[in-house]
């Protein structure tokens, strides 16, 4: 199976986009509940994030999409610039039936190469604590763990729940 990889400033099949994101906020909000966290619903956080898709566009946003060579939706990561010189890493996913083929090493490398196009010195992101996979991604592409940052997309709400990280380009 040959993955394509493309930046889109619009969806291509919105349906097919909401069903993987509405995928993406079960998982979430399991580890979130799993952690002690508030218990928000993936379809209310769905239908947020598809009224809110303008932070996944451009000029601000990247919207990044992994797809089967049958056009499958396989997997997904946002970039949201928060200052001209700084961006955030958001809502990757890989769906169950892709995982393990190295698609999660490929969105984030994807992701680093237009942070460094779009001017971005510094890569923030958050993850929930205990998300073991993604947490040894941010490992391993040389992320650190820090405090909460200012233009954290979460509520405060969520930081007893979170782990935040920065990697310098």
């Amino acid at each position: 199976m040959e993955t394509k990889f493309e930046f889109v400033s619009s969806l291509p099949d919105p349906l097919a986009f909401e069903v993987m994101i509405r995928e993406y906020w079960h998982h979430m909000t399991g580890l979130v509940v799993g952690a002690g966290g508030p218990n928000y619903t993936a379809e209310d956080l769905t239908a947020d994030t598809m009224a809110n898709l303008n932070f996944m566009a451009p000029p601000q946003g990247r919207l990044l999409l992994a797809t089967s060579d049958s056009e499958d939706l396989l997997g997904c990561g946002v970039i949201r610039q928060i200052r001209p010189d700084a961006a955030e890493f958001k809502r990757m996913y890989v769906r169950p039936n892709a995982r393990g083929l190295g698609l999660g090493k490929s969105l984030f490398e994807h992701r680093l190469k237009e942070a460094r196009r779009m001017g971005c010195r510094s890569i923030y992101a958050d993850t929930v604590k205990g998300n073991t996979p993604m947490l040894s991604m941010y490992e391993k592409f040389g992320f650190s763990y820090i405090p909460r940052y200012p233009e954290n997309a979460n509520g405060p709400e969520l930081e007893p729940f979170l782990v935040y990280l920065k990697r310098d380009l």
